[in-house]
């Protein structure tokens, strides 16, 4: 299980290298995406708990979890902020869920649990260890705006290279 705070932070990570907006609606998206999947937890439980619904599609990693869920999170989220920001909060979450245990990525047509088991403490954190530095650096190259410039030689076509 990754912490919610680690899914954020690699939802943040990944759309501050896509995007580099100087704008919110990008990571305030990209941060709401990757922390909906986990409201199964408390939405569903009540559910389940009280009768109302049952079996494996209403546990915690099924039905939010799943290529349905993340195309609905990504529509609904899409009115607030671009839908790839949305896209990429949502799936680095059910990335980071597949490896720490399984994730039932087609249901509810199937409910097989696709996945590996890597220890959840180690996951987190070698993820914070890259994704921490990923966005200070992000932010520092937005504050100093700094830009990728090729090499001198890459504005010449190869065969000029040799000239």
């Amino acid at each position: 299980m990754v912490a919610t705070g680690v899914h954020i932070l690699v939802g943040l990570a990944l759309v501050m290298l896509a995007f580099r907006s100087s704008r919110p609606e990008p990571y305030l998206v990209a941060a709401l995406a990757a922390t909906v999947p986990d409201s199964d937890s408390f939405v569903f439980r009540p559910l389940v708990e009280l009768g109302y619904v049952g079996g494996a599609l209403w546990s915690h990693r099924a039905l939010t979890h799943s290529l349905l869920g993340g195309v609905i999170v990504v529509a609904l989220l899409s009115y607030f902020g671009p839908p790839r920001a949305a896209a990429i909060g949502f799936g680095s979450h059910i990335v980071l869920d597949a490896l720490s245990g399984g994730i039932r990525l087609f249901a509810p047509a199937n409910q097989t649990l696709y996945g590996l088991s890597i220890d959840w403490l180690l996951l987190n954190t070698l993820v914070s260890a890259v994704t921490v530095p990923t966005i200070l650096v992000g932010l520092l190259a937005m504050k100093h705006d700094f830009e990728y410039r090729p090499p001198s030689f890459a504005s010449k076509p190869v065969f000029e290279w040799f000239r």
